[in-house]
């Protein structure tokens, strides 16, 4: 499949959206449960879904992108602010670690077909 990467990329944003209408859900049900979900569920699944969407051809420059700006949509959309911004730079943060992870994984794999 000659674009690969943009089902990649396309899947990555589906799956960061999702995490981030559950974490601004999280909202309404009390601060507690909304820290955990905002500060913890969305930066680890996008650690995940960066690595993922490298693993599946995407762009390690640009599978990182796309977690913090699915965080920002998603509370956006349901309550009309943007959340912590602190909570974005970790899930910026941890998603770049996890594109650099699955492009490692990559090389390696590529390294031991050779």
């Amino acid at each position: 499949m000659k674009h690969r990467w943009l089902m990649a990329w396309a899947l990555q944003i589906i799956e960061m959206l999702a995490a981030g209408l559950l974490a601004s859900l999280a909202y309404g049900a009390g601060a507690g449960l909304y820290a955990a979900a905002l500060w913890g569920l969305v930066p680890l699944a996008g650690l995940l879904t960066a690595c993922r969407a490298v693993r599946r051809g995407l762009n390690n420059y640009l599978a990182w992108i796309a977690p913090a700006g699915c965080l920002y949509a998603a509370h956006f959309l349901l309550w009309g602010f943007s959340p912590a911004a602190g909570a974005a730079l970790v899930t910026a943060f941890l998603s770049l670690v996890g594109a650099a992870a699955g492009e490692v994984l990559n090389q390696r794999e590529g390294r031991q077909k050779r």
